[in-house]
């Protein structure tokens, strides 16, 4: 007879954790000998309650649970969990003998990563828990690799004579709060440097939904993608705050870029790290659930806020913040709102200022 672990099992280091939350014993047995085969150490929880004593006791790598249970069902501890910071990463896959599309719906709108239906086969299970597994293992590796320094590398480029070359004797504009430096579609004539102020970089869906791209402060360059890749603007440029901006000719950008190697390889650095954001990015709105999504935001806005202005208040609008989750306002403030009362934030009229960074940074993980 297959031996399940009571409330405090061994559980060796270099294992990967599962923990099933299944009350039916049959079920769980079945479940844990093809996962324990497959070299998991597996972990088993009777009902909801249990269930969500042991994930907040041990923090598995990935939690089985089925939805009807008695006590607390799926949902409710799902609910308990991702509120949890400590579990609301852990990868969360239901099993269910329920195939209607609400159920399943209800689920994944509560932040369930999957689901997986009864009756299932050995391989489908396995296959659906290493998808999972990997693509967690993936985001931890991205958000917790050291950020590229924008600002360090802008405080060596101006060191250079070439970047003197490059912005001396240029026209020097004022944009005003909301007007375009450029637009999507747009073939890119100039490259920009922002002096003073802050313009924000998105893109608009079908849906005419607003989705931010890039938040580009004092000291940093704009526009040198489209005109490096020879492609028109994939994005809009649009003032936050009034910003002086130095405005570089493609010919005179081009020219540097091609006869200096520093400043051909500091750019292409750049290029490199745009490209990682966007990958971090999409890794977030395709696995991260609202509450994740909006911490990660907070978290890189603070440090932003801190880098380029001494300052860690972030006093960007809500919308603005939502467009960078890549959420509702409406979801955006509830979620402002839970963090509040879990003392993670503060908010004023000045803004949001973060209190407990290592617990809105645990909610990442």
């Amino acid at each position: 007879m297959h031996k399940f672990f009571d409330m405090q099992p061994f559980i060796p280091a270099t294992s990967q954790l599962i923990l099933l939350i299944e009350d039916n014993n049959e079920m769980a047995e079945n479940i844990s000998c093809i996962l324990e085969l497959a070299h998991y150490t597996m972990l088993h929880a009777a009902s909801g309650r249990q269930g969500v004593a042991l994930a907040q006791k041990h923090r598995p790598d990935l939690i089985l649970c089925d939805i009807m249970m008695p006590e607390l069902d799926g949902y409710g501890v799902l609910h308990i969990l991702t509120n949890d910071p400590d579990t609301a990463g852990i990868p969360f896959i239901f099993i269910t003998a329920k195939t209607d599309a609400i159920d399943i719906r209800k689920g994944m709108n509560l932040g369930a990563d999957d689901y997986i239906t009864k009756p299932f086969d050995s391989t489908d299970l396995l296959k659906v828990i290493e998808i999972r597994l990997k693509k967690n293992a993936g985001l931890k590796q991205t958000l917790g690799q050291n950020a590229f320094n924008t600002s360090n590398f802008f405080n060596e480029a101006k060191e250079t004579k070439e970047f003197e070359k490059l912005c001396e004797n240029k026209t020097l504009k004022l944009f005003r709060k909301k007007e375009f430096i450029f637009t999507e579609g747009e073939k890119p004539t100039h490259l920009y440097y922002v002096r003073k102020g802050e313009v924000k970089t998105y893109k608009i869906n079908y849906d005419g939904k607003e989705l931010i791209t890039g938040l580009i402060g004092q000291d940093q360059f704009l526009g040198y993608a489209a005109l490096l890749e020879e492609k028109i603007h994939s994005e809009n440029a649009e003032v936050l705050t009034d910003a002086e901006v130095v405005i570089i000719p493609e010919q005179d950008f081009l020219n540097l870029v091609y006869s200096s190697k520093d400043m051909a390889h500091k750019f292409i650095k750049l290029l490199s790290h745009d490209l990682m954001e966007a990958e971090n990015r999409l890794l977030e709105l395709a696995y991260q659930s609202v509450r994740q999504r909006v911490a990660s935001a907070l978290v890189k806005l603070q440090n932003e806020m801190t880098l380029k202005h001494n300052r860690p208040i972030i006093n960007i609008g809500r919308k603005d913040i939502s467009n960078i989750v890549g959420t509702a306002t409406e979801s955006l403030n509830r979620t402002l709102a839970d963090f509040k009362e879990e003392k993670l934030i503060e908010i004023s009229e000045a803004g949001i200022n973060v209190v407990d960074l290592k617990k809105l940074e645990r909610i990442l993980h």
